[in-house]
């Protein structure tokens, strides 16, 4: 037959059952964050403070932020002028992918030819010498050009009239030598380009 306890042993007893119920629990708690400790920052034999493992999970979570991508909105920075994409004013914009319209080169104009001119003139044949003429009723300076005579000057006698008659396109020019007595004739003609003359008096 078992006997009661006495009243201080009681106390006693119930005493040491708290202590091993708050030594077993302090166990389990240390236990606990052994587990967490070594999650985060691998196997380790030795025991975290409360203030390391406060500081571990703080990293941990960034850690986990950023693991899973959270992004923060960018703040927009000062706009220092237009996108490179943007159009220039007055320009026209192509849409992506579209082929800008082909432009044709502007026709090319040709001069106008030049119209035939008109052949230029024949230059006259040189003149020749002149020569002097001198008769009875007075003298004649002529020439030729080509085969048409010239009379340069004709001047007559004292006491005489003289009149003239130009080559006319016949080839032969003519002077008359005239006074109250006499009269005197000068034809002239070219003979291979220099003067000839006959003369004749009444």
């Amino acid at each position: 037959m078992r006997l009661p306890l006495a009243g201080p042993t009681r106390v006693t007893m119930v005493g040491l059952g708290w202590v091993a119920a708050a030594v077993v629990a302090g166990f389990i708690g240390i236990t606990a964050i052994g587990a967490v400790g070594d999650g985060i920052v691998g196997f380790s034999t030795t025991p975290l403070s409360a203030e390391e493992v406060d500081r571990q999970l703080a990293a941990s979570a960034s850690g986990g932020d950023q693991a899973g991508g959270t992004t923060l909105p960018a703040t927009p920075g000062p706009s220092l002028g237009p996108s490179p994409s943007s159009t220039p004013p007055g320009a026209t914009s192509v849409p992506p992918g579209t082929t800008p319209p082909v432009v044709p080169d502007p026709p090319v104009t040709q001069p106008p030819a030049p119209a035939p001119s008109d052949p230029p003139p024949a230059e006259p044949p040189p003149a020749s010498e002149t020569k002097i003429i001198s008769t009875a009723g007075g003298s004649i300076v002529t020439r030729c050009q080509g085969a048409s005579p010239q009379i340069v000057s004709a001047t007559p006698a004292q006491g005489f009239e003289v009149e003239k008659d130009p080559d006319d396109g016949e080839g032969r020019a003519r002077v008359e030598f005239e006074s109250e007595q006499l009269r005197v004739r000068v034809e002239i003609t070219c003979s291979n380009g220099q003067p000839d003359w006959t003369v004749e008096t009444d």
